[in-house]
């Protein structure tokens, strides 16, 4: 057995005190005179031997007393069989991100939970114990130790955040200003959530100088449902269509949800409403039709009530009403083509038909798709400029000429396989692969007796089992060639001597959506706080000025590079939020973006204790706790042993209680 505080058994010398007044008894005698005592003296044989028994036993318990009371000022323990000592330097992780709002077995959060841990080491801790606490945010106070009470002031200020961090960002940032040589005590508080790991296979190495204690949280419960993607069957609408939005939620746990009710609101006006039932650890998806003029840029949010965590209950995402599709058309004569009859929707598509001899080539860049049409010969510089649109991520249709110059065709990336036809005899086309995601949601029937046009090929590139369109001999007629950017190359010119696709009924849905695919990354719906880059063209880029991220709350300029007439934004995942905020440039609002939290941090499904052994590796010890005063022994265990001062004040009140009974019941 040992004592934290030994100095205080000194004060075992206090046991004489009783003793001392025991064997000296100053009370002065006072003399009483009988007539005749013979009748006394037995009476004072007998009471005399009772008020030693008596005498005698209060003196034992007024000692017993004392002693532990004694014993519970130097709070003796009994060591642990390790015989870990506590450091005077601890550091302390602190999981503050959003999944820590959900509920414990207390009936608070885990976040709740994890700051008592954290106050109940302060107590547990000598006074003169320094502490250095890391949150997700990475804060400039994690950088420096603090004594206890600037610690529990520090709890107070902290709250949860939308950041997330895998181990090895944790590890690496706790090591940093790490003095060498220095033991250290490490607490790691988390939830342990194994989708924000970022543990895939393999293990987490931590420093052998650090004595490291994991504490997960158990929640009580992990189910949760969410808006795991959403998207639209046409975002870009013709005539008085409805627009048709597609909500994909997820269940995740054991347990399935009933009637949850589904919200859409378009500029805070409730428009539509759904209900629907979820499978347990399953996805469904609800479809909402929104009939109604769309104008200008809309901010939009998917919303229900689910709980206990609310964090991802809303769902933001934008659609542009007004966005139309710029397309350049490059022909080689002065004639109206079927791409201008396509592409003539005024509403849709911002379409301009030019002959090459007038072609401006400062509108390449700025369109969305580029069509190169019945060019004989693919002049130099026009390859030139054409190939470093596609670099920069641009996307072209390829016609060719009814006599085509082959060796100039190849100058275009991706078109060094490039031959002319054999055969000049039309032939049927195969119908589509329906499973192709290029044409989902394209067809209402998709019947095996599909009705398709005919095409004399003249060019061919070899087989590809990916083509979007084949003939029935199974070489490709319309293949998508992809680099940084995309060539969707045909195989015949339209003209009726060669094929009737331009006047099938397929030719327009196709065109369509290479159209929408093309615009389609400078038209997101949203984005995720931590996502990479945001990526949008730019008519007008003057080098001094910086585009901006704005709302109600803050202003953030991200860094960002220009590439030909696109902006590469990096998104600020460290300070952005879930919500809108309006694209700035040269304070003119550009466009609005939506930004939403990571599902994974939404997938609230934990590691359990073996399977957190098995991650990390190192002098690691897990804290299997539920409460408070499970952690504050647990802690005691390992640090101080098995603490006795909490007997030893027991035992002194029930020895002081006994004297007590002694002197007032005791003859």
């Amino acid at each position: 057995m040992s004592f934290l505080y030994p100095q205080f058994l000194y004060g075992l010398f206090a046991l004489s005190i009783p003793i001392i007044i025991h064997l000296f008894n100053f009370r002065k005698t006072k003399r009483v005179y009988f007539s005749n005592t013979r009748f006394l003296k037995k009476v004072k044989e007998a009471s005399s031997s009772k008020r030693k028994l008596k005498h005698y036993l209060i003196l034992t318990s007024r000692l017993l007393m004392i002693f532990f009371l004694v014993m519970a000022f130097a709070q003796p323990f009994l060591p642990t069989k390790e015989n870990t000592t506590a450091s005077s330097k601890t550091l302390i992780y602190l999981d503050n991100s959003l999944s820590m709002s959900n509920e414990t077995d207390e009936d608070i959060t885990a976040f709740d939970a994890a700051l008592g841990y954290i106050n109940a080491l302060t107590t547990l801790y000598p006074s003169s114990s320094e502490y250095k606490i890391l949150t997700n945010d990475f804060n400039s106070f994690s950088n420096v130790f603090k004594n206890r009470n600037d610690l529990v002031d520090l709890t107070t200020e902290m709250r949860l955040t939308g950041i997330t961090r895998t181990y090895d960002e944790i590890i690496n940032r706790l090591e940093f200003n790490r003095e060498e040589g220095e033991q250290y005590d490490l607490y790691w508080i988390s939830d342990f959530q194994a989708s924000t790991s970022g543990v895939r296979e393999g293990e987490v190495a931590l420093d052998s100088a650090w004595n490291v204690n994991l504490i997960p949280i158990n929640f009580t419960s992990v189910n949760n449902v969410f808006v795991d993607s959403l998207y639209l069957d046409n975002p870009f609408l013709i005539g008085d269509k409805k627009l048709k939005l597609n909500v994909v939620i997820r269940n995740v746990g054991n347990q399935p949800v009933d009637d949850l009710i589904i919200k859409v609101f378009v500029d805070e006006v409730q428009s539509a409403t759904a209900s629907m039932d979820l499978r347990a650890n399953q996805a469904a998806t609800a479809t909402f039709d929104l009939a109604f003029n769309l104008e200008g840029n809309n901010k939009c949010r998917i919303s229900f009530e689910e709980f206990p965590v609310t964090f991802d209950n809303d769902f933001h995402f934008t659609i542009n009403g007004s966005q139309r599709i710029s397309i350049l058309e490059i022909k080689g004569k002065s004639v109206n083509t079927p791409v201008q009859n396509v592409f003539g929707n005024e509403g849709l598509f911002d379409l301009q038909s030019v002959v090459f001899s007038n072609l401006d080539y400062n509108l390449i860049p700025a369109s969305d798709l580029v069509v190169i049409n019945g060019l004989e010969t693919l002049d130099p510089s026009l390859a030139v400029v054409l190939n470093k649109y596609l670099q920069n991520y641009g996307d072209i249709i390829f016609i060719p000429a009814t006599k085509p110059d082959i060796a100039s065709y190849r100058q275009l990336s991706g078109l060094g396989g490039l031959m002319v036809s054999d055969s000049s005899l039309k032939s049927d086309l195969a119908t589509p692969d329906f499973d192709d995601p290029f044409f989902e949601n394209v067809f209402e029937e998709t019947g095996q007796n599909f009705s398709m046009p005919e095409a004399a090929g003249v060019i061919e590139w070899g087989r590809d089992r990916t083509a979007l369109l084949k003939y029935k001999s199974g070489m490709p007629f319309l293949s998508k060639i992809t680099s940084n950017g995309n060539i969707f190359l045909m195989g015949a010119p339209l003209n009726s001597a060669y094929t009737n696709f331009y006047s099938h009924a397929i030719f327009v849905p196709v065109m369509y959506r290479i159209a929408v695919e093309s615009a389609s990354r400078d038209s997101k719906l949203y984005y995720y706080t931590d996502d990479a880059t945001i990526t949008f063209r730019a008519d007008t880029i003057i080098a001094d000025n910086v585009f901006k991220l704005r709302n109600d709350e803050q202003e953030i300029i991200p860094t960002q590079r220009i590439i030909g007439n696109d902006v590469v934004m990096e998104v600020p995942k460290f300070v952005i939020g879930a919500g809108f905020y309006d694209l700035m440039f040269k304070e003119g609002k550009i466009t609005t973006l939506a930004f939403n939290y990571t599902p994974e941090e939404s997938d609230l499904r934990q590691y359990s204790p073996e399977e957190i052994r098995r991650i990390f590796k190192g002098k690691v010890d897990i804290f299997e706790v539920g409460d408070k005063d499970q952690f504050e022994r647990a802690v005691e265990k390992k640090y101080i042993g098995q603490p006795l001062w909490k007997y030893a004040i027991i035992l002194a009140l029930i020895f002081l209680l006994v004297e007590v009974l002694l002197i007032r019941f005791l003859p």
